[in-house]
């Protein structure tokens, strides 16, 4: 700790000697819960002149986040500018003990920020009817901004839980090297979800004739992408919902301040808690503990899991793959159904089959599935003759 508040100091010292203003400004997150009892998060840095609150807008369209479509291409950047941007979301200077308030109609708690600028607030009774709400957080200085809050009505019986990494899209986070290269120099713009994922998760959620369901993304990655994975889920057309991140730095023998288990756990074990009438999808990969976690919970709360899905990693270890496929023969034995799987259309037939989607919607899924394995002539075609 002695060592992250020297580097702290020695960041301010440097913005001042370099005139760069040190004003606080909040990074707000999309916040969740029911009725009763809301989530809020956010985190406190230091800006740049270049820099101002974002104010996250609500989506105006129930769960479905609004699908972009530039007028023109964006213009494509250099690796060095690219490089230069992804390594920003993590050259941050928090701020400590920062007071920020809440502002909802029933309530207006007030937190300061830990040692490293987050502040997890919880709302109780709101005010908030269930949908969309924009919400803001203030800072003591009078700084504002606004971040969506999903209110979950009680009477909803059906939500979908997913991982993030390696499951609606390739980030190698088990991978090292190949992580760091996809986060630090791709563009958004050019990261592409796994073939199927996002048609398969709007027919899951955005059944026929109702009003949507409820979508929590959980993954380990930190909470510097919040941002860049809202973008992504914005402009690949998945349901827009909370994304669950965690913080990064010195932990128990690893680069997580958290495990991944006893992260996911807590987040799914907590929004069962919130939700009590409603029962959960989970869908993950098998590169980190998915299989395991999902187990546990199935084991931890009889009747309120569905159906658990995981995705087989590009990473074909033998025995890994036996020892998911003995824990998905174990866990529907038990009752709640486990499929390991190879793509999209496997996890649309098996949810159909339950119930969990229209059947008619397996064909959007197989047709955007089959889609993403065309090549894109001409730069797919090339790439696979230099091979």
């Amino acid at each position: 700790m002695l060592l992250e508040d020297a580097v702290r100091v020695l960041q301010v010292a440097v913005l001042r000697l370099l005139r760069r203003t040190t004003t606080p400004l909040v990074v707000p997150f999309v916040g969740h819960g029911s009725p009763r009892r809301v989530h809020v998060g956010a985190r406190v840095v230091l800006g740049r002149p270049e820099s101002r609150a974002r104010s996250l807008p609500a989506p105006g369209r129930g769960v479905l986040a609004p699908v972009r479509a530039p007028a023109q291409a964006p213009a494509r950047r250099s690796r060095r500018s690219v490089l230069r941007t992804s390594l920003s979301r993590f050259l941050t200077i928090e701020v400590a003990n920062a007071t920020v308030t809440v502002r909802t109609p029933g309530a207006t708690p007030t937190k300061r920020s830990d040692r490293d600028g987050y502040l997890d607030l919880v709302v109780d009774d709101p005010a908030l009817p269930p949908g969309w709400h924009d919400v803001q957080l203030a800072l003591a200085d009078g700084t504002t901004v606004s971040t969506p809050v999903l209110v979950v009505a009680p009477d909803v019986r059906l939500g979908l839980v997913s991982d993030v990494d390696d499951t609606i899209l390739e980030t190698g986070l088990t991978r090292g090297l190949e992580f760091l290269r996809i986060t630090l120099l791709t563009e958004v713009t050019e990261r592409a979800p796994l073939p199927g994922a996002s048609a398969l998760y709007r027919a899951l959620v955005c059944r026929t004739g109702e009003a949507g369901l409820p979508v929590f993304y959980l993954s380990t990655s930190p909470w510097n992408l919040h941002e860049m994975l809202l973008e992504f889920i914005a402009l690949r057309g998945f349901p827009f919902g909370p994304l669950l991140l965690t913080d990064w730095g010195p932990g128990r023998g690893n680069l997580f301040r958290i495990g991944a288990r006893e992260h996911k756990l807590g987040l799914i074990r907590g929004i069962l808690t919130d939700h009590p009438e409603m029962a959960l999808i989970l869908v993950g990969d098998t590169g980190q503990l998915d299989p395991e976690i999902y187990a546990t919970a199935a084991r931890e709360h009889p009747g309120r899991i569905r159906a658990i899905y995981v995705r087989r990693t590009g990473m074909h270890d033998p025995r890994r793959l036996a020892e998911v496929d003995a824990l998905a023969a174990e866990v529907t034995a038990a009752g709640v159904p486990m499929l390991a799987v190879d793509d999209s259309v496997q996890i649309a037939e098996h949810a159909a089959s339950l119930g969990l989607l229209d059947p008619a919607q397996v064909d959007d899924v197989r047709a955007e599935t089959e889609a993403a394995a065309r090549p894109h002539w001409p730069v797919d075609v090339l790439r696979r003759g230099l091979h």
